[in-house]
């Protein structure tokens, strides 16, 4: 069976354009946005007020120094922990170790042992 409508007037017009162009931007090869494309760079932001650190091997993490520097939020990919400023001035949580040392970073996660040489990156944005 055909469909076949007749499309009339200023209003049916507006409206197949609109039904077009949202068919077209399903298929993604097509973006009706006018504000700025899809930045791959600005999904991946860590949380706000974060540091990042890239490690060899393509790792990375984030901290996020909380109450004036008293404990640390680590954030990995697979988990949050928060550690605490210890007397040696690193942070702990008697499993995982993170040390700071400017914009280097030291970090045991306390198994895996897979972020070596890390160097802290910009602050990700709010």
């Amino acid at each position: 069976m055909i469909i076949s409508a007749r499309i009339t007037g200023a209003y049916g017009k507006l409206l197949l354009l609109l039904v077009l162009g949202s068919l077209l931007s399903a298929c993604g090869g097509f973006r009706i946005w006018p504000f700025g494309g899809d930045n791959a760079d600005a999904r991946s932001r860590g949380p706000g007020g974060s540091t990042e650190y890239r490690c060899d091997k393509g790792r990375k993490f984030y901290v996020k120094l909380e109450n004036a520097g008293k404990a640390a939020w680590l954030m990995l990919p697979d988990r949050e922990v928060l550690l605490n400023r210890t007397d040696a001035g690193s942070y702990s949580n008697g499993i995982t170790t993170l040390v700071l040392e400017g914009e280097a970073a030291t970090l045991d996660d306390g198994y895996k042992h897979d972020y070596q040489h890390c160097q802290a990156t910009l602050p990700a944005k709010k």
